[in-house]
């Protein structure tokens, strides 16, 4: 070793770790990025457009001929159109009244296998209060559950007979 202090700790290996970990920067011109953002941009509008062009998957009728809790909303008797979006991701449920002055409720509630039967309401009574707990829609094969009952509070609900199906007629499909 001409002249040169020899290090008792440094190995040959580590010159080669060194080499490895070194890192290259990338260098991107703004010809590439520019088109991969307009791309992304192009995507992401076309996406929007065909969601806000879509068509409901259902749209409904009913009327409720008592004040009922739905949700967090309370309905005043009244004549109402239910629609469902189109169920690409979560259902996202629309109820307003006939007159379109108000929106009553919007949520993304429970989605079931549906019931056997027609399109309808179920609400349960207690006392003066009435409550919708689901709508059952054959025609889509689901129903749409808003404030879930155990088992043994359906059950006991049926036997009281404290249970009422109100009719859902079907606008268009």
């Amino acid at each position: 070793m001409r002249g040169e202090l020899s290090n008792p700790m440094h190995r040959p290996e580590d010159d080669n770790e060194k080499e490895k970990m070194t890192m290259k920067p990338i260098h991107r011109n703004s010809h590439t990025i520019k088109p991969m953002l307009l791309v992304a941009v192009l995507m992401a509008i076309c996406s929007f457009t065909v969601a806000a062009n879509a068509q409901p998957q259902f749209v409904g009728k009913f009327t409720l001929p008592y004040e009922v809790q739905w949700a967090h909303a309370v309905l005043p008797a009244g004549e109402y159109t239910i629609t469902v979006d189109p169920m690409t991701g979560p259902a996202m449920v629309h109820i307003r009244s006939t007159d379109g002055n108000r929106q009553v409720y919007e949520g993304l509630p429970i989605v079931a296998d549906s019931k056997k039967g027609g399109a309808s309401l179920l609400v349960t009574i207690v006392g003066r209060k009435h409550t919708v707990r689901t709508i059952n829609l054959p025609l889509l094969g689901v129903s749409f559950i808003f404030q879930p009952l155990t088992r043994a509070a359906r059950e006991e609900y049926a036997k009281a007979a404290q249970v009422e199906s109100l009719r859902v007629l079907i606008a268009k499909k």
